[in-house]
């Protein structure tokens, strides 16, 4: 039952927030979000739990629920990271914005708990719709633009991969005589060898578009850009796992062999964001498209630990997913706090604002060092799992992960020394209020008890990931 108040608490949320007044939305919003964690501590009391049920019997459709150790604590993440974004967001924002938000909630949570391919592919299609709105609504004035690339691109995506889903469906039907979405169903599917790579390409390219990996992240600048400081967390924080966690979830039981088959490319094509994402942050003038292609370059990490097919590369990357997604979303925050005061984004104009503004400074400092990968904080243990990964399947690609880190290193402490160090350009500024210093302090606190104690979620996590590394075993070369 807590599967489907995780859904309906965010829903009724966002109508209540539409509901109500414009003063009065942003405290509705976060109120129930509030109420939307309360709801995952049960989960998470509770352990692994699922719900199936019909519901479009004819075909084949079930409304088939879970959260196990993969999908568990990325809802905590959605629940946890949409409340800091209403907490960050100017009361001043319409209420149709609140509704957005929250809608967007709705949708993230029913893509992680979905165990139906069908299912799964509403709640997909559900997330487009809060984003395009939230980037036409409220973003700068390329916002129409940037939308329009952000809904083409993942309708593209989104298209094949319906296609692909009808196409597995419909071969397990042939020899099992049934029809079923279910993924856990799917895993024999028989596939022939001029299919098998169309359909395998149909959802790589849903998941890839979402992520986003290169070459297929064209709608990530615009997008990180435009939207505001607390939509940019979401998407970068929340939404662009929903990519990784597509070829965890669908991509491993399903096409196994497919993914050994094309293991070599998959990881050059992640190699190659690792890459370029770092250096693209390094040149950045704008201190939140260092930010954006800092993210993008981790996804890269994220990708090459799911394409090693490792126990270990896939572990780390689940891993990396949740602790990202809390240090990216909290340094946009951050960003958002820093550009509020001085309102440009441009480094070469800041310099010096930790004089001005300490408290501000020391948590520009926390994420940033979290985010090059600090021993012990969380993005350094999931690194080090996927290099250990790395290292088992081919030592090429962890060599070249582990020079990317120090260029993390480059480019975040170049950031923070050209925002807050240096010598102050422009007037002075307020430094964060207490409310400010409340809820990112305790998402900083969240990052340091996932740094410490790690096995909070890995423990939880492996069993499940460990079994389809198995199934990997089982069909079509056994993993390191």
């Amino acid at each position: 039952m807590v599967l489907v108040w995780l859904l309906a608490i965010p829903l009724v949320g966002s109508i209540l927030a539409l509901a109500s007044g414009d003063r009065g939305a942003k405290f509705v919003a976060v109120g129930l979000s509030l109420v939307e964690i309360v709801a995952f501590i049960v989960l998470l009391a509770h352990g692994p739990v699922t719900l199936n049920a019909p519901w479009i019997p004819d075909w084949g459709v079930r409304f088939h629920l879970g959260a196990d150790g993969l999908s568990m604590f990325l809802i905590g993440l959605t629940t946890v990271m949409t409340t800091m974004a209403l907490f960050a967001s100017s009361p001043a924002y319409p209420k149709s914005y609140f509704f957005w938000i929250l809608f967007l909630e709705f949708g993230m949570v029913g893509v992680f708990e979905s165990l139906d391919l069908m299912l799964f592919y509403v709640f997909w299609e559900v997330i487009l719709i809060p984003i395009f709105f939230l980037l036409t609504g409220y973003t700068g004035s390329h916002g129409r633009a940037t939308a329009m690339k952000w809904l083409i691109m993942n309708l593209v995506g989104s298209l094949f991969m319906l296609i692909g889903i009808i196409a597995v469906a419909v071969l397990h039907a042939q020899p099992f005589g049934t029809l079923t979405f279910e993924i856990n169903q799917l895993t024999h599917v028989p596939m022939s060898a001029a299919v098998a790579p169309w359909i395998f390409a149909s959802f790589f390219l849903a998941f890839a578009i979402k992520a986003p990996l290169w070459p297929f992240h064209g709608w990530m600048p615009d997008s990180y850009s435009e939207a505001p400081a607390p939509v940019t967390a979401l998407l970068s924080g929340v939404m662009s796992k929903a990519g990784i966690y597509g070829f965890l979830r669908i991509m491993l039981p399903i096409f196994m062999p497919q993914m050994r088959h094309y293991q070599t490319g998959l990881l050059i094509l992640a190699a190659i964001g690792l890459v370029y994402g770092a250096f693209m942050a390094l040149r950045q003038k704008d201190m939140k498209m260092a930010a954006a292609y800092a993210s993008l370059s981790h996804m890269g990490m994220m990708a090459l630990g799911v394409f090693s097919l490792t126990e270990a590369g896939i572990l780390g990357a689940t891993f990396l997913m949740v602790a990202h997604g809390l240090i990216i979303g909290g340094l946009f925050v951050v960003l958002g706090f820093t550009e509020e005061r001085t309102k440009t984004r441009d480094i070469a104009a800041m310099g010096g604002l930790n004089d001005d503004a300490p408290r501000l400074a020391v948590y520009f400092l926390f994420f940033a060092l979290a985010a090059l990968g600090l021993p012990g904080l969380p993005g350094f243990t999931g690194e080090y799992l996927i290099i250990q990964g790395l290292v088992a399947h081919d030592m090429v690609f962890a060599v070249i992960a582990g020079v990317v880190l120090v260029v993390a290193a480059w480019y975040m402490i170049r950031l923070f020394q050209g925002v807050m160090q240096s010598v102050r350009q422009g007037p002075k500024i307020f430094d964060l209020s207490a409310a400010q210093v409340g809820y990112i302090g305790t998402l900083a606190l969240l990052v340091v008890l996932l740094g410490v104690w790690p096995a909070g979620i890995t423990s939880h996590a492996a069993p499940t990931l460990y079994h389809a590394v198995h199934l990997l075993a089982t069909k079509g070369g056994a993993a390191s």
